[in-house]
Order: C-alpha cells, then sequence, then structure tokens
C-alpha cells in the first residue's frame, strides 16, 4: 500500500476500503473483484493501483490501521495487568463488532490471529526492554513464548465469542478466564 498522506489519496483509501466493506456485507470475499470495487466506488483503476495492490491489501491495510489503535490503546492504559488487557481487547471487538463479523462470516479472522502474532510480541518486547535488561536471557526468551500462549489463548475465547455473535456477557467471560487462570494448578481439565 502507498503509504501517501495526501488528502485526495488519503480520500480515495477510505472510499476504497468502506467500498469492499459495503460489498462484503452483501457478497463473499472471495466473489469480490477490483473492478467490482471500481464500479461501486466510481474511483479509476489508476488511483486504484496507486493506493493499492489489491483488493487484499484493502482490508490488511484497514486490519493494519484497526491494530495499530488497539496497540496504541494499550500503550495509554499504561497499566497492563490481565484485567485491564481484556477491558482493551473487549473494548476492541465491540468497537470493531461489524468488521469481527464480516470477518467471521467471510472465514478471514484468521488473518487478525496472523497480524497479531507479528505486531503484539514486538509491542510486548518494547514495553518490557527496560524489565528484560534485569532478568536472565533464558526468562526473557520464556516470556515471549508466554505472549505467543496469552495471544493464543485470548484469541480463541474470542474468536468463539465471535461465532457466538458476542452475545454472552462480557463480564462472565472475563471472571471465567480470571478464575481459570487463578486456578490453573488446581483444576481437573477432564471436569471442564
Amino acid at each position: 500500500m502507498n503509504p501517501s498522506q495526501n488528502p485526495s489519496a488519503l480520500r480515495s483509501k477510505r472510499i476504497l476500503t468502506e467500498t469492499l466493506l459495503h460489498l462484503m456485507e452483501q457478497h463473499l470475499y472471495d466473489e469480490i473483484t477490483v473492478k467490482q470495487i471500481l464500479l461501486e466506488s466510481g474511483i479509476s483503476r489508476k488511483t486504484f493501483y496507486r493506493n493499492f495492490l489489491s483488493k487484499d491489501d484493502i482490508l490488511n491495510s484497514y486490519i493494519d490501521a484497526i491494530l495499530y489503535q488497539y496497540l496504541k490503546a494499550i500503550k495509554e492504559q499504561g497499566e497492563y495487568s490481565m484485567i485491564s488487557m481484556l477491558d482493551i481487547i473487549f473494548s476492541f471487538c465491540e468497537n470493531h463488532k461489524e468488521l469481527l463479523f464480516l470477518l467471521r462470516d467471510n472465514e478471514l479472522l484468521y488473518l487478525l490471529l496472523l497480524k497479531l502474532n507479528r505486531l503484539v510480541p514486538a509491542e510486548h518486547k518494547k514495553i518490557t526492554e527496560n524489565i528484560s535488561k534485569q532478568i536472565s536471557d533464558t526468562t526473557s526468551s520464556l516470556s515471549q513464548y508466554m505472549v505467543y500462549f496469552n495471544i493464543g489463548g485470548i484469541w480463541n475465547i474470542i474468536a468463539g465469542w465471535i461465532e457466538n455473535d458476542m452475545q454472552d456477557s462480557i463480564t462472565d467471560i472475563k471472571n471465567a478466564m480470571i478464575y481459570y487462570l487463578q486456578n490453573i494448578g488446581t483444576i481437573d481439565l477432564r471436569n471442564i
């Protein structure tokens, strides 16, 4: 994607993104063509390719922008407790419910997991850089695996919640997660 900050380019990108999302409400993602996006948006082919490489580029750019907002919210929070992280995650999901449903309905939710697996560890490393200087290299490398463990665990809970149309209570889900994490060594997994 072209990272231009030109107001005309930004407007074109916004229109193309909105058009793709609108088309995803009516058609399967795999069936949508660049030609369809151009016809629906009124944007020229030249302008399209000046800003994006493909329809995938539009979707990936939009998801990236949203995930950077998510990471910004985490940084601004400044508190990295499980409760504050879960609040941000669930708030993010609520704010982007329509996109999450579109991704689910088009079997594209995995894109978020792929992107989270790239973005979150890098951000976690930045946040903990000062702390990691005080701990051993072994502990530091193990914490990287814990980040992936947390991403995967929380992601699957979120994906399940999305599959259930986000009908379940956020408070109940958070309480169940916290209970589980606090009692992980004492819960018999055969009874879950």
